[in-house]
């Protein structure tokens, strides 16, 4: 009996290596520090729930997981290490442009044996990814890439290519136009209120008020080269949802969750928005800590007032989970 065809182990097989590791492009270090990009966040640990929750989502709404699956920008593996364990699909291809994410990723997993699906690890380029055969993978997972990447519509267009009929590009922590311009407009009042409160706004302080607000406004504008920025857009749900429909995937959004509320208990733990305000100056942007509790202090009516809109509901936007599911005709 002639051996079963195995399209992804072929086109593997073909691929160039470099330093152990599959090559799809050429490397590219991250714009920081690697080793450091867990220390900034706090994080001390594999999270094996994102993953877990992915996958659990990908069951829900009926994804064929039966071919390979893709992670696009592994980073340190806070997905990989729960989506390596829990895929049941046959491969799992783990990229990213930087051979230092790679490695740290990597160095999760005692080997590639021992999880459901067979672990491979490539220096990928998302730019790159039309140089993916078509209808090869089940799903291709991203957390906190797409922003990342120049071409947004291109990119899609090179998943929807790539994927298999009901397969899906899953993507968790993107930002929301809408919610990051609303924490630059709450920014933009904290100096006025300190200083109606007799607080000195230090040099420093007024210096990172600055970078936060050009920071957003730089991340909305598209009238502005981005080439050789790390972190380049915000998106706007409704957009996404079309550029999906003109490549012939469905866009089912999450407003403000992340991969592990859909990991047990199944319990969403959505923050308002004053914590994910407060956190992102704290954790993105590096806001000092005596500036930050001064901010906690007076800028609390104003937080308030926001959280108290969205008691009974979530929101304001801020992130979420894009699942585009890929369909064999468009659906409205």
């Amino acid at each position: 009996m002639p051996p079963i065809a195995n399209p992804f182990q072929d086109w593997i097989a073909q691929l160039p290596k470099w330093h152990g590791w599959l090559q799809l492009s050429p490397e590219r270090p991250y714009a920081h520090a690697e080793e450091k990009y867990d220390d900034q966040y706090g994080v001390t640990a594999p999270e094996p729930e994102e993953g877990e929750g992915l996958c659990a989502l990908l069951k829900t709404h009926g994804v064929d997981t039966n071919g390979p699956a893709l992670e696009i920008g592994c980073g340190t593996g806070r997905l990989t290490y729960g989506l390596a364990r829990h895929y049941p699909g046959p491969d799992f291809l783990i990229t990213d442009p930087s051979p230092t994410f790679l490695r740290i990723t990597q160095t999760q997993f005692d080997s590639s044996s021992g999880f459901p699906a067979h672990l491979h690890y490539a220096v990928l380029n998302a730019d790159d990814l039309n140089q993916l055969p078509p209808n090869m993978f089940s799903v291709i997972g991203m957390r906190s890439t797409l922003h990342h990447i120049l071409r947004v519509e291109d990119f899609i267009a090179a998943c929807a290519r790539t994927l298999r009929p009901d397969g899906a590009l899953i993507m968790g922590a993107e930002p929301c136009e809408s919610g990051y311009i609303l924490m630059a407009s709450v920014a933009q009042s904290i100096a006025p209120v300190l200083q109606a409160a007799g607080v000195e706004m230090l040099p420093a302080w007024q210096k990172q008020l600055r970078e936060f607000g050009d920071t957003v406004k730089f991340y909305c504008r598209r009238d502005i080269a981005k080439e050789t920025a790390e972190d380049k857009h915000l998106f706007r749900t409704h957009e996404l949802a079309d550029i999906g429909y003109e490549h012939g995937l469905h866009l089912r959004y999450f407003p403000n969750a992340t991969f592990s509320d859909f990991a047990p208990p199944y319990v969403p733990v959505f923050e308002c928005f004053s914590v994910f305000f407060l956190n992102y100056l704290k954790y993105c942007m590096l806001f000092d800590a005596a500036f930050l509790k001064l901010i906690r202090r007076h800028l609390k009516p104003q937080l308030q007032y926001i959280d108290d809109c969205y008691r009974s509901h979530v929101g304001p936007t801020i992130t979420g989970v894009f699942l585009l599911k890929k369909t064999s005709s468009r659906q409205p």
